[in-house]
């Protein structure tokens, strides 16, 4: 059974390999949702979302969102015209249930206070109420500044009470793979398996997991793999198309592995994996390897380091990646010429102690010392 990344939401198909699935609690008797969880797309449709929702409620025995008609001005009726605006409904609906979650939690316990008298220290207060999960916390803060830059484009609000607030949470991020742990990895997962191609794509690619899950034989366009980016697909300002050439060692891999119709990588009853579930399998992979420090994640940061140790420009490494900013790329270029720099550097150490190793006059030769002892006897005594 996999969990999926809608909270109490799990992937459980029958015997025949049929999809099924269920929002299931504990203590709670369990709802099976039958709508058509994903499109053609790979967008998890609304029906499914407006049943899953349907289903929390009844297992909750509440609503799961806000009042219909909040008192106005409270955070509940704030939050709920967030729900119900433009810019909510443009999210994905992976990202519109991680919101709700959150916000939803956090209005149990203020959503009947007036959101005008909130101030950056009240944040503050909140995030520090649950620095026991700092992630959570540092979360908690990200979504009430959003609604916040919201709600003052849209007059609701005067200022952004949530801007400025430090994370709590702060991290150096997932772990990027060294070349000696790519080694160890395909040691263990030989060319053929699943887990190789995997590798080989998050490598050669430099995806994200997101997009890993999803790409296919129908991406290949002329010996390259065209797709667009899912994050920020849903934008204008951030739909990225990702042109890529397909490396010597992926198609060693693709030639030599089975693969799905539309994506690559399938489950072992043959349909796509979820975001989720790769993620998952990811980890059950490198755990086998006895790499229980690396994960997928880890993977797109080392292929920005080997590209950025090659040489390239800031302007490659967003076409690449998809970044949208050079200063992001100039962040793994810096770190490959320090580096480079340092190995330079000490190079040049060992040359100047060579140097000063070998006598400065050097040895002289035969006929030096024979002109000296000629100069010698000429001196008078």
């Amino acid at each position: 059974m996999i969990k999926t990344r809608l909270k109490y939401c799990v992937y459980d198909p029958d015997p025949n390999g049929n999809d099924r699935y269920y929002v299931r609690k504990p203590r709670h008797r369990k709802i099976r949702i039958r709508e058509t969880f994903e499109d053609s797309d790979g967008r998890i449709t609304p029906a499914f979302m407006k049943a899953y929702f349907e289903a929390l409620e009844a297992i909750e025995g509440k609503a799961s969102a806000p009042p219909t008609l909040p008192r106005e001005k409270t955070f509940y009726w704030l939050v709920d015209k967030y729900y119900r605006s433009n810019k909510f409904k443009g999210f994905d609906p992976l990202t519109q249930a991680d919101k709700r979650s959150v916000l939803d939690r956090f209005c149990q316990t203020a959503g009947n206070m007036p959101f005008a008298a909130y101030r950056k220290e009240d944040v503050e207060a909140s995030q520090d109420k649950r620095r026991e999960t700092p992630a959570a916390a540092d979360k908690l803060v990200k979504y009430l500044r959003a609604l916040f830059e919201w709600a003052v484009k849209d007059t609701h609000a005067t200022f952004n009470p949530a801007v400025g607030v430090e994370k709590i949470h702060e991290t150096e991020g997932w772990h990027t793979w060294t070349p000696a742990e790519v080694e160890v990895y395909r040691k263990h997962h030989a060319i053929g398996t699943k887990a190789r191609l995997a590798l080989e794509i998050f490598l050669n690619v430099g995806a994200r997991i997101s997009d890993v899950a999803r790409i296919g034989r129908q991406h290949e366009v002329e010996g390259r793999l065209r797709f667009v980016a899912w994050k920020g697909r849903g934008k204008r300002k951030t739909r990225r198309t990702i042109d890529v050439p397909i490396s010597a060692d992926l198609a060693v891999a693709l030639a030599n592995t089975p693969t799905g119709d539309m994506t690559y990588l399938v489950t072992e009853l043959g349909s796509p994996f979820t975001i989720n579930g790769l993620g998952n399998k990811m980890r059950d992979w490198c755990d086998a390897a006895a790499l229980n420090h690396c994960s997928a994640h880890g993977l797109r940061k080392a292929a920005a380091v080997a590209l950025a140790e090659s040489g390239v420009t800031a302007p490659e490494l967003c076409a690449v990646f998809g970044w949208g900013k050079l200063e992001t790329a100039e962040i793994y270029i810096r770190e490959a010429n320090a580096s480079r720099m340092s190995s330079n550097a000490f190079a040049r150490l060992d040359e100047y102690r060579n140097r000063k190793n070998v006598s400065l006059s050097g040895s002289r030769t035969a006929n030096e010392t024979k002109r000296k002892n000629n100069r010698d006897k000429s001196k008078p005594d």
